[in-house]
């Protein structure tokens, strides 16, 4: 009777757990049926119609923690700390709101795609595209009275936004370019 529950304990404990990191894959985006084009347009710090021309791999090595730590930081050892995206290079047709662009082609980062929420672009396709400022994390160490005064300095990267599937982004269509135009005109 024993043997029978150990051998059905497992079964279980692998359902289980095949059904808990299943769910932790999936990226959800809870409220994006409710928004708008108003509603998305006073958090964001980017609204552009544009083209996609290229695309590329872009890892970010996030060393606040290390930083903050005192630890060495070394890439083979902590690959955790490694959040890795795909940047698109966009040319800009038209500005809606823009905070912090100087050229006529920026770059929009995401993720891959499934579990992380990245917008899937395509080369040559046109879009809408609704992003925040890309910021880089730093850790300023300041020596005060014999204590290491630490804090975190975020730095916006001019002409890099990011964006995934939980912004209104999404392929060029009239009816959200006219909304774009009516609310920034």
């Amino acid at each position: 009777m024993i043997k029978n529950f150990k051998h059905t304990f497992a079964i279980l404990t692998v359902v289980i757990l095949t059904h808990i990191t299943s769910a932790t894959l999936a990226c959800t985006c809870i409220g994006k049926d409710k928004q708008t084009t108003e509603n998305e347009l006073s958090i964001v710090d980017l609204a552009v119609n544009g083209k996609i021309i290229a695309v590329d791999n872009f890892n970010y090595y996030d060393t606040t923690a290390y930083s903050v730590t005192g630890l060495k930081f070394d890439p083979k050892q902590s690959g955790y700390l490694i959040r890795k995206y795909k940047v698109f290079t966009l040319v800009v047709n038209t500005k809606f709101k823009a905070t912090t662009i100087t050229s006529d082609t920026i770059q929009i980062v995401t993720g891959y795609g499934s579990g992380d929420c990245g917008y899937e672009f395509e080369i040559g396709k046109d879009y809408i595209i609704y992003g925040e400022a890309w910021k880089e994390k730093t850790v300023s160490i300041r020596q005060r009275k014999r204590k290491n005064k630490l804090r975190i300095i975020e730095t916006t990267i001019a002409n890099k936004f990011y964006t995934d599937i939980c912004r209104l982004t999404q392929n060029v269509n009239t009816k959200e370019l006219d909304n774009l135009k009516r609310l920034t005109e």
